[in-house]
C-alpha cells in the first residue's frame, strides 16, 4: 500500500512541476514576443534635453481628471510628462497623438504605450514646442490605456503604432 501511495505522490509532484514549467515557459514567451513601448528617444531633431521622450497631455473630453490619470500612467511607463491641461479647441471624439518636433519615432512610441494605431499620429510641428509629442484624450478614452487593459493573450499587431513613413 505504501508503494502505491508513494507512486501517486510522485506522479502528483511530477504533474505539479510540469504545470509550473509550462506556466514559466508561457510567461517567458509572452515577455519576449510582446511589443512594448520604449520611452527612450531614438532620434532628437528638436535638440531636447535628456534621452527620455517628453509628452504633454491635453484633455479634450470635458470630464475632469483624465489628464492626471494619463500622466500617472505615462510616468509609470517611463515617459517624461511635462504638463497637463484642457484642450483649448473644445471636445474631440477620437484621441490623437501630435508629433511636436518632427520625431515620428517618439510619437509612435507614445501611441504604442496607450494602444492607439499609427493612423492616430498627426504632425503639428512648431518652434514653440519643447517636447516630443502631445496626447490629446478624446471621448474614446475608454478604448485606450490606462482605461483599457491590454490582454496579452490577444494577438497584437506589431505594426500597430509605427507610421508608414518610418517602417
Amino acid at each position: 500500500m505504501t508503494t502505491r501511495f508513494n507512486n501517486w505522490l510522485l506522479n502528483l509532484g511530477i504533474l505539479l512541476l510540469l504545470g509550473v514549467a509550462v506556466t514559466l515557459f508561457y510567461a517567458f514567451f509572452i515577455r519576449v514576443t510582446t511589443v512594448t513601448p520604449d520611452p527612450h528617444r531614438f532620434d532628437n531633431p528638436g535638440n531636447l534635453l535628456g534621452n527620455i521622450i517628453q509628452v504633454n497631455i491635453l484633455n479634450a473630453t470635458g470630464k475632469p481628471g483624465l489628464a492626471l490619470k494619463m500622466m500617472e500612467f505615462m510616468r509609470e511607463e517611463g515617459f517624461d510628462v511635462v504638463g497637463t491641461d484642457n484642450y483649448p479647441e473644445g471636445i474631440l471624439e477620437k484621441s490623437v497623438i501630435l508629433d511636436r518636433i518632427g520625431n515620428l519615432d517618439a510619437a509612435a512610441q507614445v501611441a504604442l504605450a496607450i494602444g492607439l494605431p499609427a493612423s492616430s499620429v498627426q504632425v503639428d510641428v512648431g518652434p514653440e514646442y519643447f517636447f516630443d509629442a502631445t496626447i490629446v484624450i478624446g471621448n474614446d478614452f475608454e478604448q485606450i490605456r490606462p482605461w483599457r487593459v491590454i490582454d496579452f493573450g490577444d494577438s497584437l499587431d506589431v505594426d500597430m503604432a509605427v507610421p508608414d513613413s518610418i517602417q
